[in-house]
């Protein structure tokens, strides 16, 4: 009588098994793709070569001047984003290029690019949200090639988030 070595059964069973669970990583890498940050509205690398010109901007701006947002709360539809800039005497500052980016935290997806306008001492931005939730507002402060400062901010459709740390 012989016996049966079921050996290489085993061992096909875990080739079989390690290409499946191979398979099945590669098809979640690309269902869910790698998010890029997108605080500084810029690539990562130029963030890396330039960190020590944005930190210096940073320092020029605030010696000169504010910057606040003056929205708690976002709604699902349409929102009016307010911004002001004013020097350090509190005189608004009408020069000044306010770039917006509207954004999920945990998805690019649903990003919006906005340009602030200038009105009555202030900058305002019209954006339209489809989804309940948290938002990131990334805003960029222009006044000249030397002084411009980035803030980001976190708000939701459903309660207040208030800003605890100081804005980057």
């Amino acid at each position: 009588m012989s016996e049966k070595n079921y050996w290489p059964h085993f061992i096909i069973a875990l080739v079989v098994f390690a290409i499946a669970l191979g398979v099945w990583t590669v098809r979640v890498a690309v269902d869910n793709p790698v998010q890029l940050d997108n605080s500084f509205m810029m690539k990562y690398q130029d963030v890396d070569n330039n960190y020590y010109k944005i930190e210096q901007a940073a320092r020029n701006f605030d010696k000169r001047f504010t910057f606040t947002f003056q929205n708690k709360k976002l709604k699902v539809g349409k929102n009016l984003l307010v911004f002001e800039v004013k020097t350090k005497d509190g005189k608004p500052v009408e020069n000044a290029k306010v770039e917006v980016l509207v954004t999920r935290p945990d998805t690019t997806k649903y990003d919006k690019q906005l340009q602030a306008k200038y009105s009555d001492g202030k900058y305002v931005a019209i954006v339209d949200l489809g989804l309940e939730g948290r938002w990131d507002i990334a805003v960029k402060v222009t006044i000249d090639d030397n002084t411009y400062r980035f803030f980001k901010f976190k708000r939701s459709t459903r309660r207040i988030i208030e800003d605890k740390l100081k804005n980057s």
